[in-house]
Protein backbone atom coordinates (compact mmCIF):
# COMPACT_ATOMS: atom_id res chain seq x y z
CA UNK A 1 0.00 0.00 0.00
CA UNK A 2 2.80 2.35 0.89
CA UNK A 3 4.63 1.77 -2.68
CA UNK A 4 0.62 2.00 -3.88
CA UNK A 5 0.68 5.87 -2.10
CA UNK A 6 4.34 6.98 -3.19
CA UNK A 7 3.91 6.08 -6.42
CA UNK A 8 0.46 8.44 -6.33
CA UNK A 9 2.80 11.05 -4.45
CA UNK A 10 5.48 11.01 -7.15
CA UNK A 11 2.94 11.64 -10.40
CA UNK A 12 1.10 14.20 -8.21
CA UNK A 13 4.36 15.78 -7.94
CA UNK A 14 5.05 15.43 -11.47
CA UNK A 15 4.77 18.30 -13.72
CA UNK A 16 1.42 18.12 -16.09
CA UNK A 17 2.39 17.31 -19.77
CA UNK A 18 0.13 19.80 -22.13
CA UNK A 19 -0.12 19.62 -25.34
CA UNK A 20 2.13 22.40 -26.70
CA UNK A 21 0.33 25.29 -27.91
CA UNK A 22 0.11 26.79 -31.14
CA UNK A 23 2.20 30.19 -31.46
CA UNK A 24 -0.20 33.38 -31.66
CA UNK A 25 -1.93 34.14 -35.06
CA UNK A 26 0.39 37.57 -34.16
CA UNK A 27 3.65 37.57 -32.87
CA UNK A 28 4.84 41.53 -32.92
CA UNK A 29 4.50 42.48 -29.48
CA UNK A 30 7.97 43.87 -29.19
CA UNK A 31 9.35 46.17 -26.31
CA UNK A 32 11.23 48.85 -27.70
CA UNK A 33 11.77 50.27 -31.30
CA UNK A 34 15.10 49.02 -31.75
CA UNK A 35 13.44 45.32 -31.32
CA UNK A 36 9.66 46.23 -32.28
CA UNK A 37 7.60 45.73 -34.93
CA UNK A 38 8.88 47.03 -38.86
CA UNK A 39 6.97 46.62 -41.59
CA UNK A 40 9.87 46.14 -43.95
CA UNK A 41 9.24 45.42 -47.66
CA UNK A 42 5.58 43.95 -47.23
CA UNK A 43 2.93 45.89 -49.48
CA UNK A 44 -0.13 45.02 -46.64
CA UNK A 45 0.56 44.14 -42.84
CA UNK A 46 -2.48 42.47 -41.30
CA UNK A 47 -2.89 41.65 -37.55
CA UNK A 48 -5.77 40.60 -35.28
CA UNK A 49 -8.66 38.78 -35.94
CA UNK A 50 -10.27 38.55 -39.48
CA UNK A 51 -12.96 41.62 -41.15
CA UNK A 52 -16.15 40.55 -40.23
CA UNK A 53 -17.77 43.85 -41.49
CA UNK A 54 -17.98 44.56 -45.11
CA UNK A 55 -18.43 48.03 -45.39
CA UNK A 56 -16.86 50.76 -44.25
CA UNK A 57 -17.74 54.06 -42.71
CA UNK A 58 -15.93 57.27 -43.15
CA UNK A 59 -14.17 58.18 -40.22
CA UNK A 60 -15.59 61.67 -41.06
CA UNK A 61 -18.87 60.66 -40.37
CA UNK A 62 -18.30 58.71 -37.32
CA UNK A 63 -16.53 61.95 -35.47
CA UNK A 64 -19.50 64.26 -36.43
CA UNK A 65 -21.72 62.40 -34.91
CA UNK A 66 -19.70 59.63 -32.45
CA UNK A 67 -22.56 59.08 -30.03
CA UNK A 68 -24.14 57.59 -32.56
CA UNK A 69 -21.41 55.17 -33.32
CA UNK A 70 -20.30 54.83 -29.44
CA UNK A 71 -19.55 51.47 -28.21
CA UNK A 72 -20.69 49.72 -31.83
CA UNK A 73 -18.51 47.92 -33.71
CA UNK A 74 -17.42 50.04 -36.72
CA UNK A 75 -14.71 49.23 -40.01
CA UNK A 76 -13.11 52.55 -40.61
CA UNK A 77 -10.54 53.40 -43.15
CA UNK A 78 -7.91 56.16 -43.25
CA UNK A 79 -4.78 57.25 -43.56
CA UNK A 80 -2.12 56.44 -40.42
CA UNK A 81 -0.11 59.66 -39.40
CA UNK A 82 1.44 58.84 -36.09
CA UNK A 83 2.45 55.64 -34.19
CA UNK A 84 3.59 55.26 -30.65
CA UNK A 85 7.12 55.51 -30.37
CA UNK A 86 7.69 53.27 -27.90
CA UNK A 87 5.99 49.63 -28.76
CA UNK A 88 3.79 50.33 -32.16
CA UNK A 89 0.73 50.34 -28.86
CA UNK A 90 -0.96 52.63 -30.49
CA UNK A 91 -1.70 54.63 -33.63
CA UNK A 92 -3.76 57.69 -35.20
CA UNK A 93 -5.91 57.32 -38.26
CA UNK A 94 -7.02 60.38 -40.10
CA UNK A 95 -10.24 60.95 -42.15
CA UNK A 96 -10.45 64.09 -44.36
CA UNK A 97 -11.14 66.63 -40.96
CA UNK A 98 -11.17 63.69 -38.11
CA UNK A 99 -8.60 61.96 -36.30
CA UNK A 100 -8.59 58.93 -34.44
CA UNK A 101 -6.42 56.82 -31.86
CA UNK A 102 -6.59 53.31 -32.27
CA UNK A 103 -5.24 50.88 -29.75
CA UNK A 104 -5.26 46.90 -29.85
CA UNK A 105 -7.14 44.57 -28.18
CA UNK A 106 -6.20 42.71 -25.10
CA UNK A 107 -2.59 44.18 -26.27
CA UNK A 108 -2.68 41.49 -29.14
CA UNK A 109 -1.17 43.02 -31.61
CA UNK A 110 0.72 46.24 -32.40
CA UNK A 111 0.83 48.45 -35.53
CA UNK A 112 4.55 48.69 -37.49
CA UNK A 113 6.83 51.53 -36.24
CA UNK A 114 6.90 52.58 -39.83
CA UNK A 115 3.09 52.85 -40.75
CA UNK A 116 3.06 56.38 -41.17
CA UNK A 117 1.23 57.82 -44.23
CA UNK A 118 0.69 54.36 -44.61
CA UNK A 119 -3.56 53.47 -45.47
CA UNK A 120 -4.69 51.28 -42.59
CA UNK A 121 -8.05 50.18 -42.46
CA UNK A 122 -9.50 49.10 -38.83
CA UNK A 123 -12.39 47.08 -37.05
CA UNK A 124 -13.13 47.97 -33.94
CA UNK A 125 -15.30 49.30 -30.99
CA UNK A 126 -15.79 53.61 -31.14
CA UNK A 127 -15.63 55.17 -27.61
CA UNK A 128 -15.18 59.15 -27.38
CA UNK A 129 -12.79 59.76 -23.93
CA UNK A 130 -11.84 62.83 -22.39
CA UNK A 131 -8.41 62.47 -21.51
CA UNK A 132 -6.64 63.84 -18.10
CA UNK A 133 -3.79 65.95 -18.09
CA UNK A 134 -1.86 63.01 -17.26
CA UNK A 135 -3.09 60.89 -20.36
CA UNK A 136 -2.02 63.56 -22.52
CA UNK A 137 1.19 64.00 -21.14
CA UNK A 138 1.56 59.89 -21.16
CA UNK A 139 0.92 60.05 -24.99
CA UNK A 140 2.93 63.40 -25.73
CA UNK A 141 5.93 61.25 -24.41
CA UNK A 142 4.65 58.15 -26.52
CA UNK A 143 4.59 60.50 -29.51
CA UNK A 144 7.56 62.73 -28.99
CA UNK A 145 5.40 65.75 -28.54
CA UNK A 146 4.61 68.53 -26.62
CA UNK A 147 1.48 68.07 -24.10
CA UNK A 148 -0.86 70.83 -26.05
CA UNK A 149 -0.51 68.88 -29.20
CA UNK A 150 -2.66 66.16 -27.74
CA UNK A 151 -6.16 66.87 -27.75
CA UNK A 152 -7.99 66.52 -24.41
CA UNK A 153 -11.07 64.93 -26.36
CA UNK A 154 -10.40 62.18 -28.36
CA UNK A 155 -12.08 59.60 -30.75
CA UNK A 156 -11.07 56.39 -30.22
CA UNK A 157 -11.43 52.71 -31.72
CA UNK A 158 -10.36 49.88 -29.81
CA UNK A 159 -9.39 47.69 -32.79
CA UNK A 160 -9.62 44.06 -33.05
CA UNK A 161 -8.53 43.41 -37.11
CA UNK A 162 -5.77 45.71 -38.63
CA UNK A 163 -5.26 46.03 -41.99
CA UNK A 164 -2.06 48.48 -43.37
CA UNK A 165 -1.42 48.87 -46.98
CA UNK A 166 1.63 50.71 -48.76
CA UNK A 167 0.20 53.75 -50.72
CA UNK A 168 0.15 52.92 -54.23
CA UNK A 169 -0.31 49.24 -53.86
Amino acid sequence: MSAFVFGALIALMAPATQPAKAPPKDQNVMASPAGGPKWGQQAVWKRGAEFTLKDAVSLDVVAKTPEKYAGKVVKVTGKVTAVCKKKGCWMTLAGTTARARVSFKDYAFFAPFDASGAMGTVEGTIEVKKLSDAERAHLAEDAGKKKDEIPAVELRLMASALEIKRVGH
